[in-house]
């Protein structure tokens, strides 16, 4: 059984779309939604919103409200057929039609409201993901915005997967992004699941905020970490994160620490180098074991809203990297014994 709308074509830059008007009900079942936190290889979305969803059912319900603007849509290639002589779109019948590329709160929030409202639709053809993607966040990039985590977390749909991160013309922000997402991915991670990736609020350090603490740290040409190839740049931070886990694990598992907060990560992070110095200088080499060493002269400090300064910002963090080297100094001074003699 097939569906007939009517419709009209539209070409853009070489792109054919078809203009045409349908009840919510029919996008709500026939097409799907693809959320990048449920979907980590194909989605591309920001997880739904249930308050913006409300929101628009209680327009369309109580203020009798009008949605003017239109949903748009991808048609998957081979389920649809268009006669533009007869200006007639015909959808096959299948599970799923494709994908809403934008309008997915609209379409929620009108449906839960009436499932025979008429919405606006337009669809492009057969788009592959990354085009759908990059459309995506080029609406959204000049509408409501696309979260800086979210813009991250896309960037290999966007840009393509990069095979060596050592090669010519590889940025610090890929090469953060590629440490973070790894890190938040691998199930033996100190950061597993905890890097949050589609700029919803929640547990854990957002995916933009760890990529800006540790990009100058692995600039190719400028960086701190530059002399180390781009697989031991991983296992440094690997290991750092693994030790500041093992030394301060109450802390790091409690939802009120500010260990994993902006304040505490950001203070952590630039406090890195110091700390990696001091391992290498004590130890001769960064490993978890010896970094955890190091680190336990100054487990005793608190991660907590009555040691660290208020607030998130840049300076507060460095506060907090300042607290953090004074006290590892003074720890270090007190555990060097030397010996002098004739």
């Amino acid at each position: 059984m097939t569906i007939q709308i009517p419709a009209f074509q539209v070409i853009q830059n070489n792109i054919s779309m078809l203009v045409f008007v349908t009840t919510v009900k029919m996008i709500y079942e026939r097409f799907d939604v693809s959320r990048r936190i449920d979907d980590k290889k194909l989605g591309y979305q920001r997880s739904f919103s249930k308050k913006r969803i409300k929101e628009i059912k209680n327009y369309i319900n109580q203020e009798q409200g009008i949605i003017p603007n239109s949903i748009l849509v991808n048609i998957d290639e081979g389920k649809f057929d268009y006669q533009e002589n007869n200006n007639l779109l015909i959808l096959h019948e299948t599970e799923s039609l494709g994908l809403i590329i934008d309008g997915q709160h609209r379409v929620n929030g009108c449906y839960d409201a009436n499932p025979d409202f008429k919405l606006m639709v337009i669809a492009t053809l057969g788009l592959s993901v990354k085009d759908q993607a990059r459309l995506f966040v080029t609406i959204n990039k000049t509408q409501k915005g696309v979260p800086a985590s979210l813009y991250l977390d896309l960037m290999d749909l966007l840009d393509g997967d990069i095979e060596d991160f050592d090669g010519e013309g590889v940025t610090a922000e890929r090469r953060a992004r590629e440490i973070a997402i790894r890190l938040n991915e691998t199930d033996e991670s100190p950061l597993y699941e905890l890097i949050r990736t589609t700029g919803e609020s929640g547990f854990g350090i957002s995916l933009n905020e760890f990529v800006n603490q540790i990009k100058d740290y692995v600039e190719p040409k400028t960086g701190k970490l530059a002399n180390y190839g781009f697989e031991q740049q991983y296992k440094i931070f690997e290991i750092y994160f693994r030790a500041v886990k093992a030394v301060f694990l109450e802390q790091w598992d409690n939802p009120k620490s500010y260990i994993l907060k902006t304040v505490g990560f950001g203070g952590l992070m630039q406090a890195f180098y110091e700390i990696f110095n001091v391992v290498m200088q004590k130890h001769k080499m960064f490993n978890t074991e010896n970094t955890i060493k190091v680190l336990e002269l100054i487990q005793d400090f608190k991660f907590d809203k009555d040691n660290l300064p208020s607030g998130g910002g840049f300076k507060a963090q460095e506060k907090v990297a300042e607290m953090l080297e004074s006290k590892l100094k003074k720890a270090v001074r007190e555990d060097f014994v030397v010996m002098i003699g004739d």
